[in-house]
């Protein structure tokens, strides 16, 4: 693991933590799911690069079972409300609280897989894996939750999957 994967790494979390502790609107799906998509797949490739034996491999499936689990649990204890009509999460000390546990558990798991006889470079490597499994644990949750939502004024709809209403007929083809 390079400097600046690391350095990215912390950014990541001071970005995340900060933006969701402050609340925000829960975006389109594609948008919702992006950062943690990227996250992963940045993740993976660092972990290409990495000489893994099956003791790491072990330890990183560990890793990500658990980031992807507390993942999603973190997105149950986030509060989803609507305001102004759109769907809107705050992080809950609860949220907090998982999150920390997350990250200390990753790297005690990390510590302990080195200590066992893993490679350390391996293990460091799939940091930012984790790191985009717990996010995209959470929102999954926090997109079905939010599309639960009774419908708002014009945004319930949208996360909900429905067509917007007119009052005109729908002519097919359309007259020009």
């Amino acid at each position: 693991m390079t400097w600046t994967t690391v350095a990215v790494a912390v950014a990541l979390i001071v970005f995340v933590v900060a933006r969701r502790m402050r609340g925000e609107a829960v975006r389109a799906p594609k948008k919702l799911f992006l950062l943690p998509l990227v996250a992963g797949v940045i993740g993976l490739q660092n972990l290409t690069r990495a000489k893994l034996n099956a003791l790491d491999i072990g330890v990183i499936a560990a890793g990500c079972a658990l980031s992807l689990v507390l993942g999603l649990w973190r997105g149950r204890l986030d509060r989803v409300s609507l305001v102004n009509g759109v769907p809107h999460m705050v992080w809950t000390a609860g949220s907090v609280a998982v999150f920390a546990v997350g990250v200390l558990s990753k790297l005690a798991l990390d510590a302990g897989g080195v200590a066992a006889g893993g490679t350390s470079a391996a293990l460091s490597s799939s940091l930012l894996l984790s790191l985009g499994l717990t996010l995209l644990g959470e929102a999954v949750v926090v997109w079905q939750r939010a599309r639960s939502l009774p419908p708002g004024n014009a945004a319930g709809g949208q996360y909900r999957g429905a067509v917007q209403r007119t009052d005109r007929p729908t002519v097919w083809p359309p007259i020009r």
